[in-house]
């Protein structure tokens, strides 16, 4: 599977789906990172930059693309669409991670609805759950039971935002926590991602529906875009 995690700071994507990628980088995935801001409304940008680089690395991805939105002032509009669509045909995406629709900051919410649209010819797409997040109905959620250790260190790895709550390792382990409570599926699950389905397509077996339709023929990277090539 080609998995893309779309943020619009840098530490989202870890916070909402970091222990999901990073089984999937294990399980021998394709996975890649787009964030759409670089963070300036809350640190140094070129700081915030290099513990992105350094987290993606320890998640296994693929590549990495850092844009230069910015920070806070995020709107929905034609160049944010085109913007994601880039990055889904690019990856040939089959399953997209995102923020959840109704997310309470104004960036998420914008990427959430552009996504959508960007994404309309792929066949998955899931919105991502971080701790500060109101207003999130999950409706999927997936063990992270043996990466939580290990998603904690991704975030530590954005020391520059260590002042805040909701990165502090009790918070990210006591979300997934309640999550795993929520599923009564099994006690030997004790750490869960959750997720919104937003759009969700399977195979005959049951299995999730691969892309079929998107080439990226003829792509360039946009000049406004950082691209970090992780694994060859």
């Amino acid at each position: 599977m080609n998995i893309l995690a779309i943020g619009a700071h840098p530490d989202d994507i870890e916070l909402g789906c970091g222990g999901t990628l990073l089984k999937a980088s294990r399980q021998g995935h394709n996975v890649y990172m787009y964030t759409l801001t670089r963070g300036g409304s809350a640190g140094q940008v070129i700081r915030r930059a290099n513990e992105l680089v350094n987290s993606a690395k320890s998640i296994g991805a693929t590549c990495l693309w850092i844009d230069d939105y910015e920070d806070s002032k995020v709107y929905l509009t034609k160049e944010l669409i085109n913007s994601i669509e880039f990055f889904i045909k690019k990856t040939k995406a089959d399953i997209v991670y995102t923020h959840p629709l109704l997310d309470n900051h104004h960036d998420h919410r914008a990427i959430a609805q552009a996504t959508m649209e960007a994404g309309r010819f792929i066949p998955n797409i899931f919105g991502y759950e971080n701790p500060s997040t109101r207003n999130f109905n999950p409706t999927m959620y997936y063990d992270i039971t043996e990466t939580i250790d290990a998603k904690v260190k991704l975030i530590n790895l954005h020391e520059s935002q260590e002042s805040k709550i909701f990165l502090n390792s009790n918070s990210v382990k006591g979300l997934s926590e309640h999550r795993a409570i929520q599923t009564r599926i099994d006690q030997k699950i004790v750490n869960v991602e959750a997720f919104e389905v937003m759009k969700l397509t399977f195979e005959k077996d049951l299995s999730l529906l691969k892309t079929r339709k998107i080439t990226n023929e003829d792509l360039h990277t946009p000049k406004q875009v950082i691209e970090f090539i992780l694994k060859e």
